[in-house]
Parts: structure tokens; sequence; C-alpha cells
């Protein structure tokens, strides 16, 4: 072997080595699926670096050594990120607070959670310059127009135009690193801290946006928890609320008896056609595996193909980091499984019940939800304080926490349909 390919394969060792070990630490405080996830992220990065010689986040190896001597620096009483605006760090207000990460790793962390986010990767974006942003939204019927008689006045139609208001919460995520694993500033460090802070993000976001509401201290109103109406109102500011076997009383008390056909047929129908070309549908893992099971009584499969979604290449590289890929198809529309849908069997997880009268799918156009962001990204290091109950002065290690203000409403309710189970 030669002198480079030796020197390769001991980089590629250490890397995978690095990884082990940043997983490994990891699984205490944030859990074996997420660390394994940020794992899977940080991998994906360094292959389309050597496929592509840059990855999701836009940032060259430069950037990304930066970065990481950024989080290094404040072991050695340092800390040179873009501006430190005041020392009271109070982030309610504009242009103080703590220190800023510069917008090129901010965006990074942006464009990765838009990757692994389902919401942030479809959700209509807004730039917000004040705490809150009124959003329009049409709450009229269809337009039609009308015909112009022989010397008479056509009629005019009125637009009904109503307003979503956009509130800026903060998100923080605090995490602990061994001052060990920050003593080398390298790009493999620098996509751990980044993709925590975007896979986080991406996280709060999707939870938000389906769930949010279920929970005391939740700030924003998720799809799941808005109003709904058994009856369609194509006027009215409900979500459509669609009964699992076509009624009430259909007998469809559990998430399990959803019919892949019957019941996707009624959620498409209880959209108006304009919004139908991005629709797609929404539900947990566990509920599309019971769909994609499905078969009739000659033991024939209910879904062509068992659901699956069009083939695509095993890797893609997207400008903007790349959307959530669809799990399957139904009727045409693409599905997007989501953990934060309620779950087969679950019992009140989030407020959610797999008996009756509860939602378990959502069909809708996400491009009817806001989300807005509102200033810069702060990150700030601790050297001591009690993280997680243990004294990080004590075991060597560092506590780091980014913030972020942002956002989130659905703009107009009547482009999503729920699906209930029946009350009997």
């Amino acid at each position: 072997m030669t002198p480079e390919q030796i020197k390769s394969l001991h980089k590629e060792a250490a890397v995978e080595a690095f990884n082990g070990v940043m997983t490994e630490k990891l699984i205490p405080l944030i859990g074996q699926e997420t660390a394994s996830q940020v794992k899977q992220l940080v991998e994906k990065m360094d292959l389309q670096r050597k496929v592509y010689g840059h990855d999701m986040t836009g940032l060259s190896t430069s950037q990304k050594k930066a970065f990481a001597e950024v989080a290094y620096s404040a072991l050695r009483g340092k800390f040179d990120l873009d501006t430190k605006a005041n020392e009271a760090l109070i982030e309610e207000q504009d242009n103080r607070g703590g220190y800023l990460v510069s917008r090129e790793i901010a965006d990074a962390i942006l464009r990765i959670a838009a990757s692994v986010g389902t919401i942030m990767g479809q959700a209509t974006k807004w730039d917000m310059t004040s705490d809150e942003l009124g959003v329009p939204n049409y709450t009229g019927a269809f337009l039609t127009g009308a015909f112009v008689g022989v010397d008479a006045p056509g009629p005019v139609t009125g637009l009904a135009f109503g307003q979503t208001q956009l509130i800026v919460k903060k998100w923080q995520l605090a995490f602990v690193v061994g001052n060990d694993l920050l003593a080398d500033a390298s790009v493999n460090i620098a996509d751990w801290l980044l993709a925590l802070g975007g896979e986080a993000l991406a996280n709060m976001v999707d939870y938000q946006g389906f769930v949010g509401g279920a929970n005391t201290g939740d700030p924003f109103l998720g799809l799941l928890n808005l109003p709904t109406s058994a009856t369609i109102q194509p006027n009215g500011q409900n979500t459509n609320k669609v009964w699992l076997g076509g009624s009430p009383s259909s007998g469809s008390t559990a998430f399990s008896d959803y019919k892949p056909i019957d019941d996707s047929a009624n959620l498409i129908a209880a959209i108006e056609e304009s919004i139908l070309p991005d629709c797609a549908f929404y539900l947990n893992r566990n509920l599309w595996a019971k769909l994609v099971s499905a078969k009739d009584s000659n033991g024939n499969y209910v879904l062509p193909f068992a659901g699956l979604a069009k083939p695509s290449a095993a890797m893609e590289m997207h400008p903007g980091g790349g959307p959530v890929k669809p799990a399957g198809e139904l009727l045409g529309y693409p599905v997007y499984t989501n953990r934060w849908m309620p779950a087969v069997g679950a019992s009140s997880v989030n407020g959610f019940t797999d008996t009756t009268d509860n939602p378990c799918v959502i069909f809708g156009n996400m491009k009817a939800m806001a989300y807005g962001d509102k200033g810069e990204m702060v990150v700030d290091q601790f050297t001591s304080g009690s993280f997680g109950g243990k004294e990080i002065a004590l075991a060597d290690q560092r506590g780091i926490i980014y913030r972020r203000r942002f956002a989130l409403s659905a703009t107009l309710y009547r482009a999503f349909a729920v699906g209930y189970t029946s009350n009997s």
C-alpha cells in the first residue's frame, strides 16, 4: 500500500473510533436512539464530503475547524465567536445577549434541521424582525367570478382574509461534552456539535407542529390539537375532522381499524382541490406498518407494491440538506412517518390514546404551516454547574447550550384533514 493509502486508512479508523466514543458518551444524556440518529447524520455528512467535496451544511473544512476551535478556545479562557453583545446577557432584547454563532454556522444547523425534520423541511418560511408577525390567510370560499351582461356592471367579489399571528418563543438545547473530546479542534467534533443542534431543533419543531398544546409549557398549538369540526365547513377555521369508517358510529374505534383505501379516500375528499397538489399523509411508523401489511380476504396486499414510494438513489445531494424521504405512497400521495404522531396501542401518550374519538392520521398541505425565525443563534458554554444532576466541573466536562428564537403556526386550518377513530 502507498503511504497515502495507509494515511487514509488511519484517518478513517480514527474518525470511526471518535464517532463511537461520541455515541457512547451521549447515550446517557440523550438516549440510545437519538445518539444513533446523530451518528448516522454525522456519517452521512462525511460520505457527502468524500463523494461531492462538500456536505449539506455548505461549510468548508476550514470553517468547520474554526467552529471547533471556538469550542476549544473556551478551555483557554477565550470565546472567539462573532459578537458578545453585552455583559447582561439579556437575550429577549434585540442586539443584546449571549455569544452569537456566525451566520454561516447558524445556517448550517438550520440546513441540517430541515434535512431531518418533517415540518422544517416542508413548512413555509418567514423571516421575523419583531417578536410578532401577522401572516395573512384566505378564509373565504374558492373563487369563480361571474359573467358580465350587456350594458350591466359585473358583480364585485370580496376577498376574505384573516390573520394568523406568529409569536416568537425561545428554544434551547443543553448538553454536556467531555473536555478531552474538545481538546482537538477538528472537522469531526464540528460535525457532532452541528448535528446535535440540527437534530434537536428539528425534533422540537416537529413536536410543536404535530402535538403542541398537549402538555403544560408547550408554546405552540399543533395540528392534532387544533379545533376540529365533524362537518366540513368551507368558510370555517376548523381543521376537517374525518371519522374512520365514514361515520362516528362506524365501529372503527382503534387506530388499526384504518382502512388504507376507504379512509385515505375520505381524507383526500375533505381537502379542496386547489390545495391537493402538495398534500401528503402523516402518521406514526407503526401504524404505517399495519397499513402496508394489510391484506384482503384472498390474502393479497391491499396497497399496490405494499405502498412503496418511488425509488430514489441511495444517497442524493440537496443544496439545502434535502427533505425527509417519504416512507411510501397512498393513492398517489406521499406518506411521511413521524415519531410524534399517535402510535398503535398508545395509552395516553401526549394526550392521545388508541381508543374512541382520537386522532391518528393527518392529511394536508404542510405549506399551510408557517415557520418564523428571529434573530441570531446563540451559544453559551459553562465550565461549572449542575447538568442532569451532575456537577460538570468535577467531571471534567463542559455544558453547551444552543438557543434559537422561532415561531410556528398553521396559517390555513382547512388545508389539513385529521382522521379520528369513531365514537362507537
